[in-house]
């Protein structure tokens, strides 16, 4: 991560892109051509394209976000690290919920709608393309720009509105929430976005795999 904060101009060309795209995924689903799973799945990948042309041509480029030359294996390996350290503690939280008599796969699991997409699509979208590209914006720009007024104020920020546009039951806003504070963390320590991409993605992929368990 540049220790610059990022552009006014890049975070909003960013946000006026994917609201197009996101309206573009919901009106395609509406019309019953593609499945919405599909459907959401390109339009996550026009906004990745999108959103890396605009980190490609902004100030210090892919540096901006700690994806220069020679950081790609750091980054993989530091992901690495977090993603074990998270994944311990997320196996503690479930048995403590477990044992307190609370499923919480019934919270975080996806709904059936999503699981009769298939188990390919499911991982392919919610496993790595959704998360790669959530973490482009919500850590890689929205954090980026709001870190501008300090550290606190990004991790709150960027946590709140990367929870509130995770619809779903009042419960499951709970994770989303702790997995939105661990990527920013992760970020702000590590400075490269590989690590809460690594985060997110395996993450998402071990809850999609307990859920079809």
């Amino acid at each position: 991560m540049g220790s610059e904060p990022v552009a006014l101009k890049s975070l909003a060309l960013a946000t006026a892109g994917l609201a197009a795209v996101e309206g573009l995924a919901r009106w395609v689903i509406a019309q019953g051509w593609i499945g919405p799973l599909a459907a959401i799945g390109l339009g996550r990948i026009l906004g990745l394209v999108w959103m890396a042309f605009i980190i490609s041509r902004g100030p210090h480029g892919w540096r901006r976000i700690g994806l220069g030359r020679g950081t790609w294996a750091a980054g993989l390996k530091r992901g690495l690290l977090w993603s074990a350290g998270f994944g311990s503690l997320a196996v503690i939280g479930y048995w403590l919920l477990q044992m307190a008599g609370l499923d919480p796969l019934r919270i975080i699991r996806p709904g059936p709608t999503v699981q009769a997409s298939g188990p390919a699509l499911l991982f392919l979208v919610g496993g790595l393309i959704a998360p790669t590209a959530e973490e482009f914006y919500f850590r890689g720009l929205m954090f980026g720009y709001c870190r501008r007024w300090g550290f606190w104020p990004a991790l709150f920020l960027s946590t709140v509105v990367f929870a509130f546009l995770h619809t779903g039951a009042p419960a499951a806003y709970v994770p989303q929430v702790v997995g939105g504070l661990v990527f920013a963390v992760s970020y702000e320590i590590e400075k490269n976005l590989l690590v809460p991409i690594l985060i997110h993605t395996l993450g998402n992929s071990a809850i999609f795999a307990l859920s079809y368990l």
